[in-house]
């Protein structure tokens, strides 16, 4: 694979679609890839992520920790794993582990915030669209609060005593 088609396929995925095209390569271009057989571990949980894991050929398999392998998660070339430990370190919830020889691009943390010091307008974007994002997930979970707060004052429940 080359840089181009690197830069070309990040460009495709959020948050790197956000940039422009003189961002993503540098960010393609500070990327670490990492070659790994199936089986191979990318992470454990509990680990304290730096970066995100952009899946450039193969498939990987991710699995929360105590959960069945028939409840993995199997995602292929184009996907994004970690993305929030883009922003911030952010232990990770579940195992990833290679489904079959797979190539994948770590974007650490690092190179991402120096990339968006050197564009800030990319910044802003950046920054609006995860504030977005945590106010719709925010939102979600207040609207399930107040369903579960209606559920238990039902009559004769405790709540409505």
């Amino acid at each position: 694979m080359t840089l181009d088609s690197d830069v070309a396929r990040l460009a495709r995925t959020h948050p790197f679609s956000l940039l422009p095209r003189e961002a993503v390569q540098l960010v393609a271009f500070s990327a670490d890839k990492h070659r790994l057989r199936a089986g191979d571990s990318l992470f454990s949980p509990g680990e304290i992520g730096e970066g995100g894991y952009f899946v450039l050929s193969g498939a990987i398999l991710l699995k929360a920790d105590g959960a069945d392998l028939s409840d993995a998660r199997r995602v292929g070339a184009g996907a994004l794993i970690g993305e929030s430990a883009l922003y911030a370190p952010t232990p990770r919830r579940t195992e990833a582990r290679a489904a079959e020889d797979a190539l994948v691009m770590h974007v650490r943390r690092e190179t991402l915030r120096r990339v968006l010091l050197e564009f800030p307008e990319a910044a802003n974007k950046v920054r609006a669209s995860v504030e977005a994002r945590t106010r719709k997930l925010v939102d979600g979970l207040d609207a399930v609060r107040v369903k579960s707060l209606d559920g238990a004052a039902t009559p004769g429940s405790l709540a409505s005593r």
